[in-house]
Formats: structure tokens, sequence, C-alpha cells
């Protein structure tokens, strides 16, 4: 039968396809297998050494290069710093004197952080009756020099009258005239007295203070009545501004004698020049530290000197230290030794530490250390693999 013929040769035709697929398969499979297989093993396989064609192979490494510094000898000084705050020691209460009134007057000063010169006028009551009274004073006095002038004429007149008709004889005083004379001249005293202190009465109707300095509490106006006595405020001087800062024993005994020792003090990035003038008779007990005490400069107006409880830096100098090297932090090695450079070699020497040197504001960072041998120079920083013998090149040299 020709359909059932024909039906056995399509089937067949299917199963040679689909066998010749399969095995198509099994070879891209094993071909991407060899390709993973090769990029394993090329990419372990060691990767070819470079070589500079401008060196000559076997050649040794050159040595390293480093940084040196060449320490002055000279006498250096280490500062010490401290930090502290501004402060007054002591207030002034402001009060009217003995004089009272009503206020007339109020300087634009009279206020919360106003700066005044010494004697300079900052409030004045109503002083009418005190003038009043100044100007009777002043009559009184004019009336007992007019009474004296009267008693010296009269007693010259008698005594002329006395010496003519008794010539030769010394005039008696009560011819003279001189008890009214005396009681006349100590009225004139009296009178002197009384306008001096109507005088004191009316200048304490404006008040003022004695110093420089700035206001830090007012509370008074134009109109208020304010009685003898009466407060005003609080001020304080200019002289008593001061900066009060902690200091250790052993600052403290390095800085000794610390009376006098000229500071420079930053407030706010500010500098000011200022001086040590005492410091505390007892250790505080919380933080165990003397406290120094500090003044600004007298040059620096009161306009310009930090408000009570700014915080301040201070760095103070201390004595120096003869034939010594102020070296550089990087200049320490691990264990506290330096690296000097000596005919190319590095060697290990070991440092006399006087005083570690201020890390602040002012001065670098560093030690100071008893001057010695610096050979070519100190080396700055780390040389990996470095040990005494080793050779080196200088790169940089810089002056300490």
């Amino acid at each position: 039968n020709m359909s059932d013929g024909s039906a056995q040769g399509t089937e067949s035709a299917a199963e040679t396809a689909a066998g010749g697929r399969g095995f198509g398969g099994y070879l891209q499979l094993l071909l991407v297998i060899a390709v993973v297989v090769a990029g394993l093993y090329f990419g372990q396989a060691p990767k070819r050494a470079t070589v500079d064609p401008t060196e000559a192979l076997g050649a040794e490494a050159a040595p390293p290069l480093v940084n040196v510094v060449m320490p002055s000898r000279a006498a250096h000084s280490a500062g010490v710093t401290l930090t502290g705050a501004v402060g007054p020691h002591s207030l002034v209460t402001m009060m009217m004197s003995n004089a009272g009134g009503r206020v007339v007057w109020v300087s634009p000063i009279l206020r919360f952080g106003g700066a005044f010169a010494a004697n300079e006028p900052l409030l004045r009551v109503d002083s009418i009756d005190y003038d009043i009274l100044m100007k009777v004073a002043e009559a009184e006095l004019r009336r007992a020099q007019a009474e004296l002038r009267k008693e010296e004429l009269k007693g010259a007149a008698e005594s002329a009258r006395f010496l003519s008709g008794n010539p030769g004889i010394e005039v008696p005083p009560l011819v003279a005239r001189v008890p009214q004379i005396e009681a006349a001249r100590a009225l004139v005293e009296e009178r002197m007295n009384e306008l001096e202190r109507r005088k004191l009465a009316l200048s304490r109707t404006e008040m003022s203070l004695p110093f420089e300095g700035r206001i830090t509490r007012t509370q008074v106006g134009v109109g208020q009545v304010l009685g003898p006595m009466s407060v005003i405020g609080l001020a304080y001087s200019r002289d008593v501004m001061e900066i009060g800062a902690g200091i250790t024993n052993e600052d403290l005994a390095y800085l000794s004698p610390t009376i006098g020792r000229k500071a420079t003090i930053m407030v706010d990035k500010e500098i000011f020049d200022g001086e040590v003038v005492r410091e505390s008779a007892a250790i505080d007990p919380t933080t165990r530290l003397t406290r120094l005490f500090l003044k600004f400069a007298d040059e620096i107006p009161i306009e310009d000197i930090p408000l009570p409880g700014s915080f301040a830096s201070i760095q103070i100098q201390g004595p120096e230290f003869d034939e010594s090297f102020l070296l550089p932090n990087a200049a320490e090695q691990a264990g506290g030794h330096v690296w000097v450079v000596r005919d190319g070699v590095l060697e290990s020497h070991t440092p006399l530490v006087l005083r570690q040197a201020v890390t602040g504001w002012l001065d670098s960072p560093g030690n100071l250390v008893r001057a010695f041998d610096a050979g070519d120079g100190i080396v700055l920083g780390t040389v990996f693999g470095a040990h005494d013998g080793m050779s080196v090149r200088i790169r940089d040299a810089v002056d300490g």
C-alpha cells in the first residue's frame, strides 16, 4: 500500500533529524567546557615580569629617599597652654552718695554693657536746692571776709594812734584789736568750710565713678526720684578684669616664678597681650589644679577687653633651655628614638627630652631635647624597613 509506505518513510526521516540535532548539542556543550577550562588555566599562569630597559639586569635597588631636618643648636623655650575664663574679681554697686532728688539726666553710657571713663558723668539729679545752699554759703563767706577786713583796718588805725602818743612803746593786743581780728579770721575759715561742704553736696547730684569700667546692670531713668544711698546698678573696673586658668604642678614648677610672666591670650580668635599677676594659695579640690590669674595689657581699651564669661586660650612662655633642639613630632620614631643620617646610612639615637613642646595655636608641635650630633640631618617620617646601618639618600633638608 503506497500510503502506508509513505507514512513509514516520513517517521524514519523525523527520527534521523532528531538524532542529528542531539549530537550537535553535545558538541556545543563540550566546546563551552573546553573554553572555560582553558581560561582557568591561563588565568592562573604566572604573569610576565616587566624589565626597565634603562636598568641593567641584576642591578640592586637604589637606597630609599628620606626628608631630614637640621635642628638649630640654641636656647629654646617651651610654652605652656592653659584654658580659662574672663571675669571681674569684684563688682561695684553704683549709688547716689548723700544727695537725692529727681533724675533729670541719664548718660547714654549708663546702659547694660556701657563703657565709661574715670570720673565721666553718668547721671544727674535736680540740683536747684543745692545751688541755692551753695550761693548762701558764698554770701556768708563774703560777709565774714568783709568783717575780717573791717577789724584789720580798725586795728591798724588804733595802733597808729597809740604809737603817735607813745613812741617806742609796743602796741597792746587790745589796742591793735588782735582778739577781734582772730575771731573774724576764724569765722572766715568756718564760712569757707561751709562753702566747700555745699560744693561737695552739689557735686554729688552728679554721679560718676573714679575708674574706667563697664556697666553690668542698671535700673534708673529720667524722672525717677532717688534718695540718698539709692542703688543705681552694678559696674566693674577695668583693673579687676582678669583670666583665671588651671595649671598642673609640673607646668607650674616649669614656669616658676610665674608672677610677671608675659602671656598671649586668644578669645574668639582675637589675640591679646597679658601678664600673670598672681596664683592661688590652694589647689582646687575638684580639678586638683592650681589657678593662675592674668590681666590684660594696660594699653588695651576697655571696649576691646572681652566680656565676662568669655572662654580664653592662654600661652605662657617658660624659661629657656641652653644647648637644646626643638624637634618636630615627625622626627620621633616608634620607641622614642630618632634616625640620624650620617654618611648616607641610618644611625639610631634616643635624645634626652627636656620638655614636651606646646601643640597649641602658637608653637609648632614637637619636643625640646638636649642637643646632640645630628650628622647630616634627622629623618622626618617613617622609613619602611629602617634599621641601623641602612643606606638612604637625602631628598630634602630643612632647617629646624
